[in-house]
């Protein structure tokens, strides 16, 4: 995390994160993300829609996202992750203040993707061609590429995550063509303009752990143009007190560590089993036990909304209130970010820029090819459909 001065004034965020090998770097060195999710509560003006639905970004959210960013910082954190941002509206206001203070940004893209409705019964019979790559059409894409316009120009948005949301059963597997597709295209909207920066462009991925490891390899499998920079993935088996083998995170590092040499970060962790958590897996998640192959992640999550597992809760008052959560999280962020670089990285960086690595097999267990959907539409009425009036993405 980059260091405060004597005023407590941290490093604006102002440097680029770029991908090399299995980590993030900033400005040469290894960059980890310390983050945390955050959603915001919806307003009186918006109210019945979803939380998740909720733009933090917008004007509307401002005064509420300064108050919350002091919070943030005041944990000793570099980064939250966005899961719902609308491309309709202006962002500056909200990412000049995050820069200002230190806070990198990562927004999911293709939040709307769903997988076919009338799923077969018959598992063999899920042909991806047919039945999921309909989904991949003009209008989702278009969304996408207006939300990528909108944010490129930020030094502090660290990188676009493709929801994987859409893949949450053995049914659904075949849906990861749509989402490789999701990411070549995204990708050569970022290279079409002179002048922008190669944003990172990753995916996320569930809490399943039956398909995990194929779709590490299936999502670093290939070229470099449709496969993921990193992966974004949820981890909720550190459950309370626990350790590094009983959680089982050794397990799951070197299970994935011969199989990719992306970059991967925890998209979310920290599950409940208590009033309290004592947040113990932060410390071991920025140790060298782990950052051979993950490069930090994001707690889940920061505001209460009905689940109990917010940091900090809103009073009847509205207010923000902290309790022993976020004081437990504070306490270990504090450990980590006081720690030297030999006592958090793992000397190891591997190559992913040369590497290709091997897809899973296609069989009844992971029913997708590296076969994918060609883009839905005309590429040019495309880009003309999404600039219209608007600068160029580079201004």
């Amino acid at each position: 995390m980059p260091k405060s001065s004597k005023n407590d004034k941290p490093t604006p965020a102002s440097v680029p994160i770029v991908t090399r090998g299995n980590a993030f770097w900033r400005d040469g060195e290894r960059f980890f993300v310390k983050g945390i999710a955050y959603v915001p509560r919806s307003s009186n003006r918006e109210r019945g829609i979803r939380e998740d639905s909720v733009d933090p970004l917008s004007d509307a959210h401002l005064p509420e996202l300064k108050e919350d960013v002091a919070l943030i910082r005041n944990l000793g954190l570099n980064s939250i992750s966005l899961y719902n941002v609308d491309s309709s509206k202006d962002h500056s206001q909200a990412m000049a203040h995050l820069e200002e203070n230190g806070i990198y940004v990562t927004v999911k893209l293709f939040n709307d993707l769903e997988a076919p409705t009338a799923m077969p019964k018959n598992e063999s019979n899920f042909k991806a061609k047919s039945a999921t790559w309909p989904m991949y059409d003009n209008p989702l894409v278009t969304n996408a590429f207006r939300l990528v316009h909108n944010l490129s120009r930020y030094p502090n948005l660290l990188g676009f995550v493709v929801s994987g949301r859409c893949i949450h059963t053995p049914q659904t597997i075949p849906m990861a063509e749509v989402l490789r597709a999701c990411i070549r295209d995204t990708k050569a909207f970022l290279r079409s303009f002179d002048g922008v920066r190669q944003i990172p462009v990753g995916v996320s991925a569930d809490n399943t752990q039956t398909s995990m490891i194929a779709q590490v390899r299936y999502f670093s499998a290939g070229l470099a143009a449709e496969r993921a920079d990193f992966m974004a993935k949820q981890c909720y088996s550190w459950a309370g007190p626990s350790s590094f083998t009983v959680s089982g995170w050794q397990n799951m590092v070197e299970r994935i560590g011969p199989e990719t040499m992306m970059p991967m970060l925890m998209g979310e962790y920290g599950a409940k089993t208590r009033k309290s958590r004592p947040w113990d897996e932060v410390t071991c998640l920025y140790s060298p036990h782990m950052t051979s192959v993950y490069s930090g992640g994001f707690a889940y999550t920061y505001l209460e909304n009905g689940n109990n597992y917010g940091v900090v809760k809103i009073d009847e008052e509205g207010k923000r209130v902290i309790g022993q959560e976020y004081k437990n999280l504070k306490k270990r962020f504090k450990e980590v970010n006081g720690r030297s670089a030999e006592d958090v990285a793992s000397e190891e960086v591997k190559p992913y820029e040369q590497w290709v690595g091997e897809f899973p097999p296609c069989d009844t267990r992971w029913q997708a090819t590296s076969e994918i959907p060609p883009f839905p539409g005309n590429w040019d009425a495309v880009i003309r459909n999404v600039l219209g009036d608007l600068a160029p993405l580079g201004s």
